[in-house]
């Protein structure tokens, strides 16, 4: 009989598993997003990556899932490359839509917060 620990530490492997395998096709998506100049979805797949950058190590990646985490990890690290010549060949404009995003998210915040 499984162990009720072995099931809880499959589980946040799983997890793991499971955001790497999306912070890779986030960064896949926000490739595509910068070579059809899409900077406004592309700022915001940016936010959704960052955040989930910062769950995947916010606790240790546990042993079964190292493999695929490091293999995600680099392939995302790769595109990264191309992420960063693309916004370098767009960066006003990127970086203007990235502001715009912020600042509307931090509107909504603001308004969320005082609307209640």
């Amino acid at each position: 009989m499984a162990h009720p620990a072995d099931s809880a530490r499959t589980g946040v492997a799983d997890d793991h598993e499971r955001a790497a395998r999306r912070l890779l096709e986030l960064t896949r998506e926000m490739l595509d997003m910068g070579r059809v100049g899409d900077w406004v979805r592309f700022a915001q797949r940016e936010e959704e990556r960052q955040a989930l950058s910062r769950t995947i190590f916010a606790t240790p990646v546990p042993r079964a899932a190292a493999p695929l985490v490091a293999d995600c990890i680099r392939r995302v690290l790769d595109l990264d490359q191309e992420l960063i010549t693309l916004a370098e060949a767009h960066r006003d404009q990127a970086s203007r839509t990235m502001r715009d995003v912020q600042r509307g998210r931090q509107a909504a915040d603001v308004y969320r917060r005082f609307s209640r």
